[in-house]
C-alpha cells in the first residue's frame, strides 16, 4: 500500500490472503485454528495523532545517540492493526496499548525461544489477551470479502533484478525455516547475487503448499 503503488492493489492482496487462512484446513500443518493473521502498517501516513508517544525501554541502552539525540527510548505515532483468528471475539476493539515488537515477545513467551533479543521485546506486552475466546469461531462464517478492481500499474523505473541485502535476508531466513520443518533446500551461498525471479520460485516450492489458495488461478 506504500506509493506511488494502489491502496486497491494492497486491499486486493490482503483479500487473497484472508480468504487462504480462512479457508486453510490442513489437520497436521497450518489451518485456520492455529493461524493468527495480523494486519498492521509500518508507518502511520502522516496524519495527525493526539497522544503523543509513549516513553520505551531502548533496544540497547549502551547505544550512542542517533540522529538530533534521538535514543529510541519512546514509541512512534500510533498505527492501526487488525488481529484475524477464530480466538478473538468477533467485533471486538482492544483499547490496551501494544508495539510492533510485541509480535516478537509473544513468540519468544510462547515457544520458550530463549531470552529476550533487547530491552525493548522484554517489556513488550504479549498478545495472547487479544485471543481471549474460550471456543473457536467456526471461520465459516466469518465475512466474505470482495476487493474492488485494481487498476494497471507501471513501474516508474524498472526493478532491479537482484535482490537487495535486506530482501536476500528475508530469503535466507525462509531457507533456514524450510530445513527445520525438513523440506529440501537449495544450497545458496550467502555472498552470491540472487534474482528476484529465482527467489520467488525457491519460496514457492517451499511453501506454496502451507495456503494453497495463494497460487489459485
Amino acid at each position: 500500500m506504500d506509493p506511488p503503488s494502489s491502496l486497491l492493489g494492497g486491499e486486493a492482496l490482503l483479500a487473497r490472503v484472508y480468504d487462504a487462512v480462512r479457508s486453510a484446513a490442513s489437520p497436521g500443518g497450518s489451518n485456520a485454528f492455529n493461524t493468527l493473521l495480523l494486519v498492521t502498517f509500518d508507518e502511520h501516513g502522516g496524519t495527525y495523532d493526539h497522544v503523543p508517544p509513549p516513553a520505551a525501554p531502548p533496544p540497547d541502552p549502551a547505544a550512542p545517540a542517533g540522529q538530533y539525540g534521538f535514543r529510541f527510548d519512546r514509541l512512534g505515532l500510533r498505527v492501526p492493526t487488525i488481529a484475524i483468528s477464530p480466538w478473538v471475539p468477533e467485533r471486538a476493539v482492544v483499547a490496551e496499548s501494544y508495539q510492533g515488537s510485541s509480535v516478537i515477545a509473544t513468540l519468544r513467551r510462547r515457544w520458550n525461544l530463549g531470552a529476550p533479543l533487547t530491552g525493548r521485546d522484554a517489556a513488550a506486552p504479549d498478545l495472547t489477551p487479544v485471543l481471549s475466546l474460550a471456543s473457536p469461531r467456526d471461520p465459516a462464517g466469518w465475512p466474505g470479502v470482495t476487493p474492488r478492481p485494481v487498476p494497471p500499474f507501471t513501474d516508474q523505473a524498472p526493478r532491479h533484478p537482484v535482490l537487495s541485502a535486506l530482501a536476500r535476508s528475508a530469503l535466507f531466513a525462509a531457507l533456514e525455516l524450510g530445513k527445520r520443518l525438513g523440506r529440501p533446500v537449495p544450497d545458496l551461498a550467502p555472498d552470491k547475487d540472487v534474482l528476484r525471479a529465482d527467489a520467488a520460485a525457491i519460496l514457492d516450492d517451499l511453501f506454496a503448499d502451507v495456503f494453497p489458495g495463494l497460487y489459485q488461478d
